[in-house]
């Protein structure tokens, strides 16, 4: 289900999260469907197309609870590369997608050195090959039980962004797959086509989100790493708050994916995940 706003659009929820009501009108706002629907809060976009075709495309995931991801943007450039940021994080990592085929995240070099990183590449692997079906080259995972940021609606209104609707239980996924720009992406799941953006004359970078069923396994995996992320915290001295951690991993060959982690940080206690 795409939705196409009419006019400007304002939620309220709760002190406690809780969703009160809603001003414009973006057809129903359901957190327990599979599928898919986008809006923006943004007053001057009074009508707006799926899929965008012109970056920067801007995106957060919102919850039920008014919590929200955060913000994400992906843009190309007339060389056939795009690259991935978070927008409110400075000096975050950057996932990039070369036309040469080279894919990786990276930090910049300063950053690294601050970390004492031998290498300001975090990850590298080559864009997937298409075979029976297109592979994400690079998935972002937003998890229930993953937490959000608190973020003022106000401020957000002023930011061309759309917002993702999320589910109660299931994982949203937006995953970022190179295709040859004359083929159509037909998905076996409702699934939201953000944007498409050209890499180059014959290739086109498709942004598309969709829900999965979130897996209690993979869950306590993440969560068995808290210990040592609470160790590498008091190592580094890092005062007390929220923080976001993000876990890597691999879906599939040459497919990598980025777990978001919102986590309140107690010295001396290990992580639990954030609201």
């Amino acid at each position: 289900m795409t939705t196409t706003p009419t006019g400007p659009v304002f939620i309220h929820f709760d002190q406690t999260g809780s969703f009160l009501d809603q001003i414009g009108h973006v057809g129903p706002i359901c957190f327990d469907t599979d599928e898919m629907s986008a809006f923006s809060l943004h007053p001057k976009t009074k009508d707006f197309e799926l899929p965008l075709t012109e970056g920067p495309i801007n995106f957060r995931v919102l919850r039920s609870d008014g919590l929200l991801s955060h913000r994400w943007g992906v843009d190309n450039n007339k060389k056939g590369d795009a690259y991935l940021y978070c927008r409110d994080v400075p000096n975050a990592e950057k996932v990039s997608f070369h036309a040469s085929g080279k894919q990786h995240i990276s930090l910049r070099p300063e950053v690294a050195k601050q970390f004492g990183k031998d290498s300001r590449f975090i990850k590298e692997w080559q864009e997937p090959e298409l075979e029976r079906e297109a592979i994400a080259s690079y998935s972002l995972l937003f998890s229930p039980w993953a937490g959000g940021v608190h973020m003022d609606l106000g401020a957000i209104r002023k930011k061309d962004e759309l917002l993702i609707v999320g589910h109660d239980e299931k994982t949203v996924v937006v995953a970022f797959l190179i295709v040859d720009a004359a083929k159509k992406l037909q998905g076996k799941v409702p699934h939201l086509v953000l944007g498409q953006l050209p890499l180059g004359s014959e290739k086109s970078l498709h942004v598309v989100a969709w829900k999965e069923s979130s897996s209690d396994h993979f869950e306590n995996e993440v969560k068995q790493h808290f210990p040592s992320v609470a160790m590498e915290f008091a190592r580094k001295d890092i005062s007390e708050g929220e923080y976001t951690i993000v876990f890597y991993g691999d879906r599939k060959l040459n497919s990598v994916f980025a777990l978001p982690v919102q986590v309140r940080h107690t010295p001396k206690e290990t992580p639990t995940t954030g609201p």
